[in-house]
């Protein structure tokens, strides 16, 4: 299980919620986020597809582009990435970290729900721009992943704390002494759903490529 694929999910993964972390005071955090997921995408998708993230990883399952196996490996190692970047973010941050939650004012329907069509947005542009043979070896698939990320940060991380992702959310729980922990699993099962959602449209409105098979070494995040 342990292998340059999975470790570099761990790395990665450690690196973006290390980020989150340290920045959650800043109003200029979707833009340092989205800025370093985009720089760590390009820099893992040859490795491990870059993924960073087990509703990612669900979701190329699903579409045929990653085995199972391989999958739960992934995901092991991207929730213990999350619990390291969490862990030595909130060091950075003079021992404070932050507590994932969603805004006072917002209903729990209100944050669930703009954490599924977030995680939905991601996987279906995550599914278009690196398991599709039309756009095959493209060098964009970083820079559209970074910025479904920084979007969805501005427009729904005030109301529902942002996570978009199980291992944002359980490492940052987790490092922080498992605060909110009930809110971050719900939130981690949005995700889940909405990455489902995602594979499952994408099927639709792409089908010729979803009959399991893989993609060609030069998908992006292609890592089969």
């Amino acid at each position: 299980m342990i292998g340059p694929k999975t470790v570099t999910e761990l790395i990665g993964t450690a690196i973006l919620v290390f980020t989150i972390q340290t920045t959650t005071s800043s109003t200029l955090a979707p833009l340092a986020i989205g800025g370093t997921l985009i720089a760590i995408v390009f820099a893992g998708g040859p490795i491990s597809g870059a993924h960073y993230n087990p509703v990612v990883s669900l979701a190329i399952m699903l579409r045929g582009s990653l085995s199972f196996a391989d999958m739960i490996g992934y995901w092991i190692f991207q929730l213990l990435g999350g619990v390291l970047g969490g862990v030595a973010g909130g060091i950075v941050s003079l021992d404070s970290f932050a507590v994932f939650a969603m805004a006072k004012e917002a209903t729990l329907f209100q944050a669930l729900l703009g954490e599924v069509i977030v995680a939905f947005v991601l996987c279906f542009v995550v599914l278009g721009v690196a398991t599709n043979p039309k756009v095959e070896d493209n060098h964009y698939y970083g820079l559209a992943i970074g910025l479904v990320i920084t979007g969805g940060a501005v427009a729904v991380g005030p109301v529902s704390g942002g996570s978009f992702n199980p291992a944002v959310a359980l490492g940052l729980s987790i490092s922080g002494g498992f605060s909110n922990l009930f809110y971050a699993l719900m939130v981690s099962g949005c995700n889940f759903l909405g990455g489902v959602a995602a594979a499952g449209c994408f099927r639709i409105v792409l089908p010729s490529s979803g009959d399991g098979g893989t993609f060609g070494e030069n998908m992006p995040l292609n890592a089969v």
